[in-house]
């Protein structure tokens, strides 16, 4: 699917009066993930000068990957931006731009509506810009493999590069691919401690009894791992009773689709989860 960029395309002729090479760096995050699972692939930024905007764009093997979406949300940017925000954004993403190719980009501008405070990036290291979500294959044979997700400049209709605006000049900055290797882990729904393939009331029952009353160990310590402090413990039951009846916080990814340990081969484990394809 291809969406209308023209917003970015005005921005740029706004913005983009010219174009400088410097030493700043777009970099991408290695991550694990687990055939079939979604897997988040953080885009961050080392910037030497104050940055009024950018442009990201990526690219990857759409025989493993399909992308989902993009965002800001809770990401360093939004911090670093307060008490403003990302005024302006908007992304494009072509999962067949060539044979075996896919590409998404997007774009932000951190003064876009008036009134106009003049409001910028400070000079940073490693901060997130841009989370992108992907879906994976669901392939055993990529258990073990890892495949690269890489910033590029070459593609687009019409080329989008990876842009930083500086004091109204567009620069062009250094790119670091990242890695997303394959790992064989059983997918799960963290908080679903009993295995029935949901979130309740009996979790916290079933997690009381194997504390206390001899009862069972969670088939997969992962998931009854609620709360995801790497630790299966009475906080856990505390947590889902929050979580149902106090309007308190929602599990940590995975939750509330089956998908991988973020954690990767660092988890607690899951030696059986049934409820998951």
């Amino acid at each position: 699917m291809r969406n209308l960029f023209i917003p970015a395309v005005i921005a740029a002729a706004i913005y983009f009066s010219a174009t400088v090479s410097g030493q700043n760096l777009i970099h991408v995050d290695d991550n694990t993930a687990i055939p079939g699972s979604t897997v988040d692939v953080t885009v961050r930024l080392n910037n030497l000068s104050p940055v009024q905007g950018y442009q990201c764009a990526l690219s990857w093997n759409s025989n493993i990957f399909t992308f989902n979406q993009v965002t800001t949300t809770g990401l360093d940017i939004e911090a670093e931006l307060a008490p403003f925000q990302v005024e302006f954004f908007t992304s494009t993403n072509d999962d067949q731009f060539s044979p075996g190719i896919g590409w998404a980009a997007c774009a932000a501008i951190f003064d876009f509506s008036p009134p106009f405070g003049g409001q910028v990036l400070n000079p940073g290291i490693d901060v997130s810009i841009a989370l992108f979500q992907f879906l994976t294959t669901p392939d055993n044979a990529l258990v073990g493999s890892c495949s690269e997700i890489t910033p590029v400049n070459t593609m687009g209709h019409p080329v989008i590069q990876n842009v930083l605006t500086i004091g109204g000049i567009s620069n062009i900055p250094e790119l670091e691919a990242g890695n997303i290797c394959f790992i064989d882990s059983a997918a799960f729904i963290r908080g679903d401690s009993n295995d029935d393939g949901s979130l309740n009331l009996a979790d916290a029952i079933f997690l009381i009894g194997y504390f206390f009353g001899g009862g069972n160990q969670p088939p997969c310590r992962s998931a009854a791992n609620t709360n995801g402090d790497a630790v299966v413990d009475i906080g856990d039951v505390i947590f889902v009773i929050n979580h149902q009846f106090l309007e308190g916080p929602q599990p940590s990814a995975p939750y509330p689709t089956c998908g991988a340990d973020p954690a990767g081969e660092a988890g607690i484990g899951c030696e059986i989860y049934s409820h998951c394809p």
